[in-house]
């Protein structure tokens, strides 16, 4: 009886919206600056990944990024291309792909080439 209680409550596709997550996200956006009003509740971190990477890409108008190395983003193609520990093992590094070294980051002119 329990498990059928939690089953009717249970959200794992924000597609059929649940009370819950309307409810949740009213209460994170009054913790945060009005300009951060939106939300995107995704199945996954893969998916959330990519689909930053998609909303960066369409906000900047620019396929580069800058992705820190060993860094694991997820399973998705689109993902394993900005994931330096994944594509060295497989097809390689995009030229649009820029690694950074953590060490590099203690580095002030390396943070300032950023930009």
């Amino acid at each position: 009886q329990a498990a059928h209680e939690q089953n009717q409550v249970l959200n794992t596709n924000s597609r059929y919206l649940h009370d819950n997550i309307v409810d949740y996200a009213q209460r994170l956006s009054e913790t945060l600056p009005e300009q951060l009003c939106v939300f995107y509740f995704l199945n996954s971190g893969s998916e959330a990944n990519d689909l930053a990477l998609r909303l960066a890409r369409h906000y900047t108008g620019h396929q580069d990024v800058v992705v820190l190395d060993h860094a694991y983003h997820g399973h998705l193609s689109s993902l394993i291309d900005i994931s330096p520990y994944k594509f060295r093992n497989l097809d390689g590094q995009k030229e649009w792909v820029h690694v950074v070294c953590t060490a590099q980051l203690n580095n002030s002119d390396m943070l300032s080439s950023l930009g």
